[in-house]
């Protein structure tokens, strides 16, 4: 085999194997990707800064605090992203992007334990917003703990509740609640 061939098979081998590689991306229903589209709406009307008025962290209450942003929320990508922080401006402050993908609504979570869980919206009815764990990475031992599923609980246009449910040595384990509101500008 001379040079040329070689260069040209390893071409070929290498536009090839990621082509097999890449996941299956499954379309949603048009009844799906219109629910999942009403969601993602809801969640950038949650543009701004909210405050915590009450809740628990892992099974440890957490104190209301009206004087400093809790949460925040902002559109970005010309639309086609919602930037989530929480526990805005600390040093534990996390990170979730929503998005919209093949039509169904998704989440990415940049967690404070050091890995990515990747959730998808739940069909559902009502306020919430559910979103269940597909996958994550950077997390090494499958029992250590992590987020495994999250719903948003719109209840008003000014008031939200967060949960964050979690999973250790692969049972539910204690989760976070936190109850936000959007105060007026001041």
């Amino acid at each position: 085999m001379n040079f040329t061939n070689t260069i040209a098979i390893g071409l070929l081998g290498f536009l090839f194997i990621p082509g097999c590689n890449a996941r299956q991306q499954i379309v949603a229903s048009q009844s799906e990707q219109m629910a999942s589209e009403a969601d993602y709406e809801r969640i950038k009307s949650l543009s701004g800064d909210w405050y915590l008025v009450g809740g628990e962290r892992l099974g440890k209450k957490v104190e209301p605090n009206l004087e400093e942003p809790f949460m925040s929320y902002a559109v970005s990508s010309g639309g086609h992203s919602v930037i989530e922080k929480l526990f805005v401006n600390k040093p534990n402050e996390m990170v979730s992007i929503y998005y919209l993908n093949m039509g169904r609504l998704n989440m990415d979570h940049y967690c404070s334990l050091n890995n990515q869980p990747r959730m998808v919206a739940v069909p559902g009815d009502g306020n919430d917003i559910d979103f269940q764990m597909v996958e994550i990475s950077n997390l090494p031992d499958r029992n250590d703990l992590h987020i495994s599923s999250h719903t948003l609980e719109l209840n008003g246009p000014d008031e939200l509740t967060v949960y964050w449910g979690a999973t250790e040595d692969g049972k539910p384990f204690r989760g976070s609640v936190y109850k936000t509101k959007r105060l007026p500008q001041r």
